[in-house]
């Protein structure tokens, strides 16, 4: 394999208890960067491959970072420790997952942990509930895996290896632009502007120019100075790594968050209102029973990973299970790139044992 170009797996680690969270994040890589997410990155030289595994710190009491690691990543691993067993929160996750496979291609894998002599007599009946709960989902048959030992959480990785080779992936060569979500920006003396995040499109060169978007509808100009990867300084970046990117441009990191994209010029454009197919889910129980267009009630959508508040103007009322179409309205412009928007629509509310993932939206074409 040349150098460079190692697979790269995103690995989203999602549960209740964050100690088996982060014992899972440290088989599979060193502790990165931490803020509401943590990162975990490795390049195994056993495998032959680099493992980013992300999870979010601050869930089940904030959404948002459990929302924005389901999106930047595209294999989904749910912790459950059997003491705990199944509750509101794992159930929130699921649906998370559920809604992930339906919308992009990513794979889930269940960890059952906290095996020990007293508890190993959960295991059947804990299955037994995840089967119910999943039938009729995309998650239905998913595997489950037991970790008893900290030498199974090798097992682990060739099962993330083995799942990631059945999503499909686009050709470099024939990818029209390029694409970089950003997950943290700062500032480092002598080189200036820095963003962290993941090509989620195409390949990136250094000395490229290409366009920060997302800044209250403005785009800005920006050149790459150069590209790191797992410490080492590289020329170009592909589809899946977790990057550093050095910026010129006039362009502090004040300016960029998570709601903004670095793409290839010309390609993206901000929309304000749309009229797009909705989707409510299953489980998810609005006030009243339904959710009726145009009563103001103010709900939060997420595209790519910028999150904006929107309202249901009009069109038609939503059941859950159903679908309908809607006219959204959003509070900043959410950007696309000429398919048309498509992301989760949800609740930011703290967590209070309901489920806050209400559904997701795809625009239709003007």
């Amino acid at each position: 394999m040349s150098e460079g170009k190692e697979r790269t797996f995103l690995v989203g680690i999602f549960g209740d208890n964050f100690e088996q969270r982060k014992l899972l994040g440290q088989a599979l890589g060193a502790p990165g960067t931490s803020s509401d997410i943590q990162f975990y990155n490795r390049l195994d030289s056993q495998l032959g491959h680099v493992f980013t595994a992300l999870t979010p710190i601050d869930y089940p009491e904030k959404l948002k970072p459990l929302l924005q690691t389901l999106i930047l990543t595209n294999i989904h691993i749910l912790v459950i420790d059997i003491e705990v067993g199944l509750n509101a929160s794992v159930g929130e996750i699921l649906v998370g997952m559920d809604l992930s496979q339906k919308m992009s291609n990513t794979k889930s894998i269940i960890v059952l942990s906290g095996i020990t002599s007293k508890t190993e007599w959960k295991l059947q009946d804990i299955k037994k509930k995840i089967d119910n709960v999943l039938n009729n989902t995309t998650l239905q048959g998913i595997d489950i895996i037991e970790i008893r030992q900290k030498e199974e959480y090798n097992s682990l990785k060739k099962k993330i290896i083995e799942l990631a080779s059945e999503i499909p992936r686009n050709d470099l060569e024939t990818s029209t632009y390029s694409k970089v979500l950003i997950d943290h920006a700062f500032s480092v003396k002598g080189i200036g502007t820095v963003i962290l995040g993941i090509v989620k499109k195409g390949t990136i060169h250094s000395n490229q120019m290409l366009e920060l978007t997302g800044n209250h509808g403005t785009i800005k100009k920006i050149i790459i100075r150069s590209i790191q990867k797992h410490d080492r300084v590289f020329k170009e970046a592909y589809e899946g790594d977790r990057v550093g990117l050095a910026l010129k441009g006039n362009v502090s990191p004040d300016e960029i968050s998570r709601d903004n994209i670095i793409t290839s010029q010309g390609t993206f454009k901000g929309e304000e209102e749309v009229t797009a197919k909705i989707y409510i889910n299953q489980f998810y129980k609005p006030k009243g029973g339904v959710i009726i267009p145009g009563d103001l009630t103010e709900y939060h959508g997420i595209v790519e990973i910028k999150s904006t508040p929107l309202k249901i103007i009009e069109g038609d009322q939503l059941n859950p299970g159903d679908s309908g179409i809607v006219n959204l309205r959003f509070s900043k412009p959410l950007y696309h790139d000429g398919s048309g928007i498509k992301g989760l629509i949800c609740e930011l509310n703290r967590f209070q044992n309901k489920l806050r993932i209400i559904g997701h939206f795809k625009q239709l074409s003007n």
